[in-house]
């Protein structure tokens, strides 16, 4: 479980010139994979054999369904792929880069009698997705037992990571402002290795690709302590006033009604409201106006808010963060 120094030491090349006659011990306290001779979180993240013995959740789940929604199709399938990655970031960063190859579409093009293969997702956008996600998700105490979820729809890619944007910077400020890093431990690491950089130049980046792929830009959504990105093939709607703010809801989408089934099976054991809205694949907001407030008032829905007996209101706040709602 210990961290190799071996692995800085081979993987930096000339970034360590300043370390050569350090031993193994000061090489590993010194970059912060060790601490008073135990491993830090951010040494058994980026050196460890495996991490997830100490942090089973440290981890990626990642799944891929047939539709724009998480409901089982025809046959009573929910996934069409269900898989969780687990080890050193490296190691889950290529195996959840080997899920969205191995689920995505290729189109192939013939030019100058040449053939070119091009997948649904660019690949540069999506370890730029991933790798930020594993490089600034919260790893504090209250969040170590949250996974990274990944999924892909059948018109975008999203991964949802526990930790909103750090430092009290905007959303708007992503790919533009000098954004502070909230593990820069682990993140000076993932440098050395060449895994990562903190040049705040990922966002822009998966701009960029969708930009070059011509489809839809991506969302990047903060709330609630998480942090969500979308990023859109070829057959999501390009025009963003057709979604209300919000992926999926083209001419291709499910049918209100369908949702609303979705939601009703998904509640037969308690849910919170942000987790109805990831299920559905839509934002908070949007699923409490259109779906939850709604199936409240009409007795289909009920919540139970913390130390309070069930109860039926007209209506959801928007502070009842804790709120869990039932099947009646």
């Amino acid at each position: 479980m210990n961290p190799q120094p071996a692995n800085i030491q081979d993987s930096a090349g000339c970034s360590l010139r300043l370390l050569p006659r350090r031993s193994d011990d000061e090489i590993l306290s010194l970059t912060g994979a060790m601490q008073n001779n135990k491993p830090t979180l951010a040494g058994m993240m980026t050196l460890g054999d495996y991490p997830q013995r100490i942090y089973p959740n440290l981890c990626i789940t990642a799944i891929a369904v047939n539709g724009t929604v998480l409901q089982p199709d025809d046959g009573g399938e929910r996934f069409i792929d269900n898989k969780r990655y687990e080890g050193a970031i490296a190691e889950m960063l290529e195996g959840a880069l080997g899920f969205v190859a191995r689920n995505g579409k290729t189109r192939v093009v013939i030019r100058d009698g040449k053939r070119t293969d091009i997948p649904e997702y660019p690949e540069t956008a999506v370890r730029e997705i991933i790798t930020n996600a594993l490089m600034h998700r919260d790893y504090g105490p209250y969040c170590n037992g949250t996974p990274i979820r990944l999924v892909m729809f059948s018109d975008r890619l999203e991964c949802w990571n526990p930790g909103g944007v750090y430092g009290g910077q905007s959303i708007n400020d992503l790919g533009y402002a000098n954004m502070p890093t909230r593990n820069p431990t682990l993140v000076s690491i993932l440098e050395i290795e060449k895994i990562a950089e903190n040049r705040h130049s990922g966002i822009a980046v998966i701009r960029d690709e969708a930009r070059t792929h011509g489809v839809r830009q991506p969302e990047f959504i903060d709330q609630r302590g998480s942090f969500l990105v979308r990023f859109f093939n070829s057959s999501a709607e390009t025009n963003a006033s057709d979604h209300d703010a919000t992926p999926g809801q083209g001419k291709n989408s499910p049918r209100p009604a369908d949702i609303e089934n979705t939601i009703l099976a998904y509640c037969a054991e308690p849910r919170l409201a942000q987790e109805i809205a990831n299920h559905v694949g839509r934002s908070l907001q949007y699923t409490r106006r259109e779906y939850i407030r709604p199936m409240v008032e009409a007795g289909k829905l009920s919540f139970d808010a913390p130390g309070q007996a069930q109860e039926r209101v007209p209506a959801v706040s928007s502070d009842q963060c804790c709120i869990e709602f039932h099947f009646l």
